[in-house]
């Protein structure tokens, strides 16, 4: 799975590429941006593999926010104009698409995008950090401090300590991530860290109740129940 980040100041360009990328299923887009500040925010936060950048934006231009970020993805440019292509290859360059973007040129730079990636994403030890901006506040926090990871629409929010930021990720590639030993996922809105159960106990239609530590409370859907048994041989 191939996550993306649209950043593009017109509404309705970035519809229309996102639509184009409804076409190819290996690619999700997990986030949108309209201006420089945003842009760099979103990606910071969302860490994609991928970022369809406009050049020409509020507050700057594409490459005002590739000298901020703290890591460069893989860049598919996306521009009316064909003056900054060699500037462009510069960076972590994928392609440079001319908009109007022919559907050809697009299945090209996601044929490429393909190519690139690793065939299994890395999984993260339970002390590598995970960035995460929300408002004003930046945590970094270590997968064993997390509690659960809550499904909320597109994006993910994270209980660690005493906080619950929204991370610019959906559920299924924060899960991608994580260690399998130590996380499980509840159902289609929940990701729980195991250690932190303290209590489980039998719910409605066949699925279980988990007590975490702290008191918060997940329920297990019928489906994962047996799984659920099965990894901690109940």
């Amino acid at each position: 799975m191939i996550e993306a980040v649209i950043v593009e100041d017109s509404e309705l360009a970035r519809f229309e590429l996102e639509h184009q990328l409804k076409a190819y299923p290996q690619v999700t887009v997990v986030g949108h941006a309209g201006d420089v500040e945003a842009a760099i925010v979103l990606i910071e936060s969302a860490a994609p593999d991928v970022v369809f950048l406009d050049i020409d934006l509020p507050g700057g231009s594409a490459f005002t926010v590739l000298e901020r970020l703290t890591q460069v993805p893989r860049i598919v440019f996306t521009t009316a104009f064909d003056a900054y292509a060699l500037k462009a290859f510069a960076y972590n360059t994928v392609d440079y698409l001319l908009k109007p973007i022919d559907p050809q040129r697009l299945a090209q730079a996601v044929y490429k995008l393909t190519e690139a990636m690793p065939a299994t994403p890395a999984r993260r030890s339970m002390d590598s950090p995970i960035f995460i901006k929300d408002g004003e506040h930046c945590f970094l926090v270590k997968p064993r401090d997390v509690r659960v990871i809550e499904a909320v629409g597109n994006y993910s929010r994270i209980y660690f300590h005493t906080h619950a930021p929204l991370l610019y990720r959906p559920l299924g590639a924060i899960e991608t991530q994580l260690a399998p030993e130590k996380f499980f996922r509840a159902s289609r809105k929940y990701i729980v860290n195991l250690d932190y159960v303290e209590q489980v106990a039998p719910w409605s239609n066949g699925g279980l109740m988990l007590t975490l530590r702290g008191g918060l409370e997940v329920e297990v859907s019928r489906r994962q129940s047996a799984r659920f048994r099965e990894v901690l041989s109940l």
